[in-house]
């Protein structure tokens, strides 16, 4: 039996996929952050407790919210008869596409890392993170955990799982905009159904093109570069239906001269990437809002810039 104390942590939210990196690239944003305070208990239970302007209706059951798996996966590895209380201070809004529930699940797996001294490497942590994700989604993937907890420009690829992490050019702007359509609650789940099991030798190629000039976009910090590449052969296909007038939307990004243009994860939210030091990312912003429009969409729009890795913001 450990002593009893808590640990609690901020992890931001996330962009997915950019684009060509379907299921491989996340990038953490500094607008919204989920607090997660892990709290030991006498006894070897997992409890959750909800709070924040987001947390209305998600689910406090161990095995349906994200926190929960992460949490039970590591307090078998610390093999202590402790259980813990967990509090989450939902700030994320879920269902955008910004990694809501990646984020509870990052926060909470760097609470219990640190609060059970496990010392555990960045590619086991985004493993075990990921569980959250199979809870809450169905699919244990790894691209907006990873970029939670890791913070900046990350790659999730390989079995096992490696991680890479990198620091994102400063003067790069990502604007947000989100469409206020009707998704249903499994939207996740039915946008990954919507990607082929096998696709293919063009469209892979394709990606695998993209995806290069992304990563090596963002190791030289060339943003030009990094958006020729945000373009999808395999997803985006077949999920932009589920966000009307999406190809218009990008088409008036990157008339505005944006770098490039994506659906954000699995949507409905779309970001664009900006050189904030040659393009105004707010008029790019309401360039694509004015788009929506055209299609009876209303949407809105906000301007953030990449984000650093979760990190405790109290302990004890």
């Amino acid at each position: 039996m450990i002593p009893d104390k808590a640990v609690k942590v901020e992890a931001y939210c996330s962009t997915a996929n950019l684009g060509a990196g379907f299921d491989a690239f996340g990038l953490a944003l500094g607008k919204y952050a989920d607090r997660v305070q892990v709290k030991t208990a006498r006894t070897r239970i997992v409890k959750i407790m909800i709070l924040g302007p987001y947390g209305r209706g998600l689910p406090i059951s161990p095995d349906k919210n994200s926190a929960g798996p992460p949490a039970r996966a590591l307090l078998d590895r610390s093999r202590l008869d402790n259980g813990v209380e967990i509090t989450i201070e939902k700030n994320i809004p879920p269902g955008l596409g910004l990694g809501s529930s990646g984020a509870t699940a990052a926060a909470c797996t760097h609470a219990m890392n640190h609060l059970l001294e496990l010392h555990l490497p960045p590619d086991e942590l985004v493993k075990i993170a990921s569980l959250g994700e199979a809870a809450s989604s169905g699919s244990a993937h790894t691209d907006n955990v990873s970029a939670s907890l890791l913070g900046g420009f990350v790659i999730a690829y390989g079995d096992p799982l490696r991680t890479i992490s990198t620091r994102a050019p400063a003067k790069l702007s990502v604007v947000v905009v989100s469409p206020n359509i009707r998704l249903p609650k499994n939207k996740t789940s039915l946008a990954r159904k919507l990607v082929p099991k096998t696709i293919g030798v063009k469209e892979a190629v394709l990606n695998i093109g993209r995806a290069s000039a992304i990563a090596l976009g963002f190791a030289r910090g060339d943003i030009e570069l990094i958006g020729s590449g945000m373009e999808d052969a395999i997803a985006e296909p077949r999920r932009e239906k589920l966000v009307p007038g999406y190809k218009m939307v990008k088409k008036a990004a990157l008339s505005a001269h944006a770098s490039g243009a994506a659906i954000s994860g699995a949507g409905p939210s779309v970001v664009a990437f900006v050189d904030k030091t040659k393009q105004d990312p707010k008029k790019i912003g309401r360039v694509m809002v004015k788009e929506f429009s055209k299609n009876n969409v209303e949407s809105t729009f906000f301007v953030t810039s990449p984000a650093g890795g979760a990190r405790i913001i109290r302990g004890n």
